[in-house]
């Protein structure tokens, strides 16, 4: 487990019409029942504008290229029988009442009222041109850590052990959506650094050369490209992954601890477990940003090394896009109809996967 050191950049939002750069601080894993400044982290800057004494509507762009009107009357009824439902079931009053106004300023203030009297945060989510009550939550998750995978860590094991080893991390990555490193446009700029160096550092001996350029071979053609591969072979390395770990026997203390590990991340791969990648949710999406926020499928890799200038390079892009932007981490998302039939709840798998996978890429990245 690595760490990617970030600083928050925040930017006010600017016009009414597009969807607003907002305060990147994400509310993370702060006491769910602290309240919230909505103005900050709205995902529609038709929420946090100022309200004119006539209230433009808000338009967004079909696939087809047409304009559709979402602050309808059709929208707001939709979202008012919603909030009704919703503030009922949980035994809240809702203190709003329709006016006569424009649909839009309808729908901001009962917005602003669902934010105000529910403890989860509170978005307006668009599917097929119908608004919808988005509730979430942030799960606790380690912040600013990058899981990334080794697989160089298995060339010191016992060769059944070995295979073991690569058959679970296989399946981990197929179960939840892990990619590789080499899959990413940082890959791609890490890669033709290293084999360019001399371009780069006119200082740079003729030595330092020729291993910059062997270490971008090795992960475009090498063995560290042939391993991984080798993780979206469905054939794989084991017939019987669990059959085999419960087999090995060993005395050696750090392969015990490996053991031990494996045996209790069976749980995450199992057929009922779910993928982490179900949680990532971008609560403060933009159609076009400026910088793309940091999501789970880069926070969370498979590579072949954290040990070698390749990963220090990669690492280096993923430092300068958590300082420009902000992270996806795993978040619990309800969505509310006017026949919602129960209270927002969210479960603590995140929890529990991310402090095994720190004691996973921990006891690998230090012990072999």
């Amino acid at each position: 487990m690595q760490t990617a050191i970030r600083t928050t950049n925040g930017r006010p939002g600017t016009t009414y019409y597009q969807r607003g750069r907002i305060h990147r601080h994400q509310p993370g894993n702060r006491q769910q029942k602290e309240k919230k400044a909505a103005a900050g982290r709205n995902r529609n800057d038709f929420l946090t504008g100022r309200i004119l004494p006539v209230t433009p509507d808000y338009y967004m762009e079909s696939r087809a290229g047409e304009k559709i009107n979402l602050t309808t009357r059709e929208n707001f009824d939709f979202l008012y029988r919603s909030a009704l439902r919703y503030s009922g079931l949980v035994g809240l009053r809702l203190p709003f009442r329709p006016t006569g106004k424009s649909p839009r300023m309808n729908i901001i203030k009962l917005y602003r009222a669902m934010d105000t009297i529910l403890p989860e945060h509170v978005n307006l989510e668009e599917e097929n041109g119908r608004l919808y009550f988005y509730l979430y939550r942030f799960h606790e998750w380690p912040e600013y850590k990058l899981f990334w995978i080794p697989l160089e860590f298995t060339e010191r094991l016992p060769e059944k052990l070995r295979r073991i080893a690569l058959e679970f991390i296989r399946q981990l990555a197929r179960h939840h959506g892990i990619p590789k490193s080499t899959d990413t446009s940082y890959y791609e700029m890490a890669h033709d650094y290293l084999e360019d160096y001399r371009l780069y550092d006119e200082e740079a001996t003729a030595g330092e050369i020729r291993r910059k350029a062997a270490l971008a071979r090795l992960y475009e053609k090498g063995k560290a490209h042939r391993i991984l591969k080798r993780m979206d072979n469905p054939k794989g390395f084991l017939a019987d992954l669990e059959g085999e770990i419960r087999k090995y026997h060993t005395k050696k203390n750090y392969e015990r601890a490996l053991l031990e590990l494996l045996t209790e991340g069976t749980a995450y791969i199992s057929h009922g477990s779910p993928s982490i990648m179900q949680y990532s949710y971008d609560w403060a999406y933009e159609e076009a940003p400026d910088f793309r926020p940091v999501g789970l499928e880069t926070q969370i890799m498979v590579t072949w090394s954290v040990k070698d200038a390749m990963n220090d390079e990669m690492e280096s892009y993923f430092n300068s896009d958590y300082q420009e932007s902000y992270a996806i981490t795993p978040v619990t998302t309800f969505h509310l109809t006017p026949d919602t039939e129960k209270p927002f709840s969210m479960d603590d798998f995140p929890e529990r996967f991310s402090q095994w996978l720190a004691r996973f890429t921990k006891l690998i990245t230090n012990n072999f």
